[in-house]
């Protein structure tokens, strides 16, 4: 009988067993993702869960670290993330299970910055310290043990003949905590008292006086060099001195020097003065005192060079480009890249006084781009799409330019300046078309997962390729927007549809604009000029003619 009842047993397995492709956890998982994706992760969280404890896969682990980042548990986020960080892919692994693992790379790194740490360090050497963190012991406290941010720690510090000292704190995001850990001994402590023991320091400075220094400053042998200092005044005995010297100096002192000063002022220079007067109408050759070549040399000193020339109107002709960096197109939502927009322009300046230049400019510029993946900041995943660019424009603007010049001449001269404007986009087009991950498998709905931006294909069509429903679709503001889709101008809304983002007329704004200007010839100077423009980064470099 035991044959039959096994095999009775296994029929009754064969019948109720799920189907192949549907393993343990797998609808929980589906569930709980798209639960995910849509925002709900309040309900996605039970289901991943349940999915997790019955079999793992990281397409499943990394959505739930996500709805535990969103819920404010980091730290379940970040162990998620760095176990499916750690996986190597496994038979039976499907394409999202391989862009989940490379993400989940990235994501661990990100959210690691952002999970803050504590370190408690005693102040001195405790016997016996025990250190809690919200009633668990912590066998390292002083190196950086990770909390969730926002949390209320209960920090509970104890040792030998100290008392029990608490506290509570809350870390923040990306905070990096350090408490110096302090404890107060008790009354009958013994323990206190041992510290003054062990000072060492009173030992030492009565070994100050015990140096050998002042007995080094007690021998006398200062005074015994005095004494060959001694032997100098009988060298100076001879009475040469008083008996030459002093004669000489007597006699000095009355015929004093005063008269003969004083009777050089009046006899000395007046004549020479009242001989200068008459010598003017002479020639120059004749200088008869030191006094009178001064005034020959400040003479040649105002000499200034002459200047040049100063030109009011000037027509001008040169390069003039824009770069579009890819941040600028993260201001308003996510992919872009960089575009550079070439042109150039003709200006016409004209002085404003010695240092100001109003400059009137008509510009064109070309705004190519490239197939490039963006969707709006905050849209899932399927909202990304390939936009293309062909737009032509002309721009028509006002500058005024300060002129601060480098050199006597005017060869260099530095220009600072600003300018504004209005553009109108006369030529081309913009273009915009749903898309899908590249490498999706068409056919399984199950490859279609986030991936690379970049990677992105067009769309062919509602739900073409077969799979690609949640990306390629009909439900959206973008239900429309396949391959030959033109997007219209900002100043029309066709029925039903949001108003088109397509820019006809647009401000034009450059602040600040700097530059540097060479002037190797009176009529023509060359310009090299830089600066910040509502279009992007600004670039110019043209030649001037003077009218």
């Amino acid at each position: 009988m035991r044959l039959p009842i096994a095999s009775l047993f296994g029929l009754l397995a064969v019948l109720l067993a799920p189907p192949v492709f549907a393993g343990p956890g797998d609808k929980e998982a589906n569930q709980g993702m798209n639960a995910a994706r849509g925002g709900f992760c309040k309900r996605a969280i039970p289901l991943l869960e349940s999915a997790e404890s019955q079999r793992h896969r990281p397409s499943s682990a990394v959505p739930l670290a996500d709805c535990y980042v969103k819920q404010g548990d980091l730290l379940k986020a970040s162990d998620i993330y760095h176990k499916v960080a750690s996986e190597k892919k496994a038979p039976g692994y499907n394409a999202r299970d391989v862009a989940a693992i490379t993400s989940a790379k990235k994501k661990a790194a990100q959210l690691d910055a952002r999970i803050p740490t504590l370190v408690v360090t005693p102040a001195e050497p405790y016997e016996g310290l025990v250190v809690e963190i919200d009633g668990e012991v912590i066998s390292e406290p002083s190196a950086p043990q990770r909390f969730d941010p926002g949390e209320v720690l209960v920090i509970v510090a104890r040792a030998e003949g100290h008392e029990e000292t608490s506290q509570k704190i809350t870390l923040k995001e990306k905070q990096r905590r350090e408490i110096k850990l302090r404890l107060k001994p008790k009354p009958g402590g013994k323990k206190p008292p041992e510290k003054p023991v062990a000072k060492k320091p009173p030992e030492k400075p009565p070994e100050k006086p015990v140096a050998e220094k002042p007995p080094e400053k007690e021998p006398p042998e200062k005074p015994v060099a005095e004494k060959p200092v001694a032997k100098k005044p009988p060298e100076k005995k001879p009475p040469k001195k008083p008996v030459a010297k002093k004669p000489p100096r007597a006699a000095e002192k009355p015929v004093a020097k005063k008269p003969p000063r004083a009777a050089e002022k009046p006899v000395a220079k007046k004549p020479p003065r009242a001989a200068e007067k008459p010598a003017e109408d002479t020639p120059h050759v004749a200088t008869g005192a030191h006094e009178r070549p001064k005034p020959a040399v400040e003479m040649p000193e105002p000499t200034p060079p002459s200047s040049r020339r100063q030109r009011d109107m000037w027509l001008g002709a040169g390069f003039q480009g824009f770069f579009i960096p890819q941040l600028m197109f993260g201001l308003l939502g996510e992919g872009g890249r960089d575009v550079l927009v070439p042109g150039g322009d003709i200006s016409l300046s004209t002085r404003l006084g010695r240092r100001f230049d109003l400059v009137f400019s008509v510009a064109y510029a070309r705004f190519w781009m490239d197939e490039t993946p963006f969707k709006p900041k905050g849209h899932p995943d399927t909202d990304y799409e390939i936009v293309e660019s062909d737009l032509q424009a002309l721009q028509a603007g006002v500058r005024l330019v300060w002129n601060i010049p480098l050199d006597r001449d005017e060869l260099f001269a530095f220009r600072v300046g600003a300018g504004l404007g209005v553009g109108w986009t006369f030529m081309g087009d913009l273009y915009r078309t749903q898309a899908y991950p590249g490498d999706a498998v068409p056919g399984d709905p199950g490859s279609f997962v986030p991936g690379d931006p970049y990677r992105y294909v067009k769309c062919r069509g509602p739900n073409n390729p077969v799979g690609s429903f949640r990306y390629c679709n009909q439900l959206d503001y973008d239900a429309d927007h396949y391959p030959g889709y033109v997007e219209p101008s900002w100043f029309t809304r066709p029925k039903g549809r949001p108003q088109g983002l397509r820019p006809l007329v647009y401000p034009w704004l450059v602040l600040p604009e700097i530059g540097l200007a060479l002037r190797p010839w009176d009529r023509v100077a060359f310009d090299l000029r830089v600066g910040a423009s509502v279009t992007g980064l600004l670039g110019g470099l043209g030649i001037r003619f003077a009218l």
